[in-house]
């Protein structure tokens, strides 16, 4: 027994499946010719006749039907060989942006929603401040990115709203007859200037006790009594007291922080269904 070319072995099988040379010479790309020596060479081959010719139509013999699905089997074989040493496909790569504001409490949950939505992608997170994430967005080095900004943001869509307020540690008190000692982020974090605007426009005094590159350090800085800072609503931990809500006449409320959306045209299904998740 020879070696089976696998030209030969195509045209086996599109003979099978037409029943006719003509019709698989169409299935192959082939010359009428070419499949019938194909045909006679692998008959040749293997020893053994494998279709029957009359004058109507070409049927396979019993060993042709023994022989295809060994034949199908090789050509799987072969193509299979093949990719296995092609490069593997990359995954899509989707660089994602959340401004450390952007409910925080439940991150958890919305990276489980991506990687339900998307299982074959490959996804990058970033969780930052909004003015690092515009800058990278501007750079195109974000695909999605959803910030927070108290000024128009070209292309950006409001994704939701969340009323501030002013937050301190279970039971802290702003010292009687002096500037409130504040713990905010860095002067350009949106939320920042919203609460000393309100500050301002009160005309009540303060002092910047620490000022921090992130929500976290701010949060652990109000939890140990540095003094009060301003959140947005689902920022608020559990276990820091709402001043607005203890005395509302004492701290002027800084408003309502808007959450936007920049997302490139390929993840608008993205934004989709972050927009149903974030009103969820």
């Amino acid at each position: 027994m020879n070696d089976l070319d696998p030209l030969w072995l195509r045209s086996f099988i599109a003979i099978a499946q037409a029943g006719s040379v003509t019709r698989a010479a169409d299935r192959v790309n082939r010359t009428q010719s070419a499949v019938s020596t194909h045909l006679q060479q692998l008959e040749a081959s293997v020893g053994a006749r494998l279709v029957q010719r009359s004058t109507r139509a070409l049927a396979l013999t019993a060993e042709g039907e023994r022989f295809l699905p060994h034949a199908r089997r090789l050509i799987e074989l072969q193509e299979e060989a093949r990719a296995a040493v092609q490069p593997a496909p990359q995954a899509a790569v989707w660089r994602i942006g959340l401004s450390e504001y952007f409910l925080p409490a439940r991150l958890a949950d919305l990276l489980a929603l991506l990687r339900d939505a998307q299982p074959q992608a490959r996804f990058e997170l970033l969780w930052a401040s909004s003015a690092a994430l515009q800058q990278l967005w501007a750079a195109d080095a974000m695909d999605l990115a959803v910030v927070t900004s108290d000024k128009a943001l070209p292309g950006a869509r409001l994704l939701r709203r969340e009323p501030l307020s002013w937050v301190a540690a279970a039971g802290w008190q702003a010292p009687a007859n002096a500037p409130a000692p504040l713990v905010l982020l860095g002067p350009d974090c949106p939320v920042r200037a919203m609460a000393l605007a309100a500050l301002a426009r009160s005309a009540r005094p303060y002092h910047l006790q620490l000022s921090c590159t992130g929500s976290h350090g701010a949060v652990a800085a109000m939890r140990a009594g540095w003094g009060i800072g301003c959140l947005n609503q689902s920022a608020i931990p559990a276990d820091l007291d709402v001043l607005t809500r203890r005395d509302p006449r004492g701290w002027p409320s800084p408003g309502r922080l808007s959450f936007h959306v920049l997302a490139r045209p390929a993840l608008r299904d993205t934004e989709r269904l972050l927009r149903q998740w974030a009103a969820g």
